[in-house]
């Protein structure tokens, strides 16, 4: 039986310490290919991933990779029946877990995320380019509309930060507070709720925000899945034209309507829209 999905893409730039890096990462994507043996794994953050090499793609003028990334979830409903029996799913040498899917050019330095179904693919994506890095140095920079980034950024002063923090699961809620803004978020934990908006502002006249702060937490949470809304309000000394921007909103994203025909969505469906979504913005990608 098929079902509809709203498939979603986001687009990021990939960062690295190391300058060699790129270069590394598609030499060890192809020596993965030509051994036969396309899929690894590895564990981050108390959490286990399998990812998988599926091929490489002719698009960008340069080797692309199309790859899938599997989380494992510890949580899962159950299984049960008419005559009042429950019990945990049967599940048979493997495990269950969120499919990820990725277009990634070390070439072009960009890379395309979407779930299958849901969770947080650019994040894990990260922690997956970060296992072919040693220094661990791996940074995913968010596409953004009119540059609103360096816009907001380069604010002398700031007046507002606002954010909206929504976690599918306890065990999102839980990996996020091992970061260091996670720490902001404790009370969540403590009433045992999922989602959080958190405003502060400056109303006085004269007052403030601390600028280094708000920026430190807005290029931590830019990057953040679970994060919706991360609003700025702020100017220049020079004009002290106030605005307010929502950084979320200004994201690049792709989306389209897709209909799935088995359980879940395979690569060749997940392929076209990546493909899609690629032909949608080639020229922020590689102009």
């Amino acid at each position: 039986m098929s079902w509809n999905k709203k498939a979603l893409v986001a687009y990021h730039y990939i960062e690295a310490a190391d300058d060699e890096y790129f270069v590394k990462l598609k030499n060890s994507f192809d020596v993965v290919i030509d051994s036969g043996e396309q899929s690894g794994a590895f564990d981050s953050s108390e959490n286990h991933f399998l990812w998988k090499i599926n091929s490489k793609v002719n698009i960008a003028e340069a080797e692309t990779y199309f790859i899938s990334l599997v989380k494992e979830k510890a949580a899962w409903p159950v299984w049960f029946n008419d005559k009042g029996e429950i019990s945990s799913v049967p599940v048979q040498d493997g495990a269950l877990g969120e499919l990820f899917y990725a277009l990634i050019s070390p070439a072009r330095k960009f890379m395309l995320t979407m779930a299958a179904a849901t969770g947080a693919a650019a994040g894990s994506f990260r922690k997956f380019l970060s296992e072919f890095s040693p220094e661990g140095g791996v940074k995913i920079i968010p596409l953004f509309e009119d540059n609103i980034d360096e816009l907001t950024l380069s604010w002398d002063f700031y007046k507002k930060f606002s954010i909206s923090l929504n976690f599918p699961s306890h065990d999102d809620l839980a990996e996020f507070k091992t970061t260091k803004e996670g720490i902001l978020l404790e009370i969540i934990d403590e009433l045992g709720g999922l989602k959080a908006d958190i405003t502060v502002t400056a109303p006085r006249q004269k007052q403030v925000l601390n600028a280094d702060q708000v920026r430190n937490l807005v290029k931590s949470l830019i990057i953040n899945d679970f994060c919706g809304k991360l609003v700025l309000r702020g100017a220049d000394f020079e004009t002290e034209a106030v605005e307010e921007y929502d950084l979320k909103n200004a994201q690049m994203k792709y989306s389209e309507h897709i209909e799935i025909a088995g359980s879940y969505m395979s690569e060749d469906e997940a392929l076209g829209v990546l493909r899609r979504a690629f032909a949608d913005r080639i020229k922020e990608l590689i102009g």
